[in-house]
Parts: structure tokens; sequence; C-alpha cells
């Protein structure tokens, strides 16, 4: 299986999402201000774009992007520093590719 594809798989894992969600609630956006493409504030919606973005094999630079237009719409001007929305975004990363690769180690421990 594709790397890319079990990148998509992790993305929609609810563990994943619920991880994703807490650590975007407590290093970026505690108060619940930013508004998810989804429109609401949930971090789980955050969470799931963020995991969407990374599971097409976009780089963190875009998942910053994200995390500054999703504060400057909520705060006209972004709150945390580029160094720190790519530390998150990096950080979300690994979560991801080791979730992709405990599910894949898995399945393969499935076969016969």
């Amino acid at each position: 299986m594709s790397l890319l594809r079990q990148y998509v798989r992790a993305s929609g894992d609810s563990h994943l999402i619920a991880a994703v969600a807490a650590k975007l609630r407590t290093h970026w956006d505690p108060t619940g201000e930013c508004v998810a493409p989804d429109g609401t504030r949930r971090p789980e919606a955050h969470a799931a774009t963020i995991l969407g973005i990374l599971s097409t094999g976009a780089d963190m630079a875009l998942v910053s992007r994200y995390l500054r237009l999703a504060e400057e719409s909520a705060f006209t001007v972004a709150r945390s520093t580029g160094q720190e929305r790519h530390r998150l975004a990096y950080e979300i990363w690994e979560l991801m590719t080791e979730t992709a690769a405990r599910a894949s180690l898995e399945r393969n421990a499935e076969l016969p």
C-alpha cells in the first residue's frame, strides 16, 4: 500500500482526530475562536481539515498557512508566530505518520 494511501486512512482515524484536536485546543486555540471550513469552531473540525491537508502529501507549510489564515480571520492578525505554527504542524504530522505506521503493522500482522 502506498504511503499516501496510509496517510489518507490515518487521517480518518477518530483517535487521531481527537489527539490532534486536543493538541490544537491546548497549543493553538484554547478558547475556540477560530472558525473551521465547516463553519464551526470545534477543534475536531480543524483537526480533520489539517489531517486532510497532510494526507495529500502536502508539506507543513500549508498547515502553518491554514493556522495563520484561521487566526487572521478571527483576530485580524495572527496571534502565534510562524515558528510556533510550524512546530505544531510538525507535531501533528508526526502523530499522523505514527498512526499510519501502526495501522500498517496491524494490517500486516493479520495477513496469513
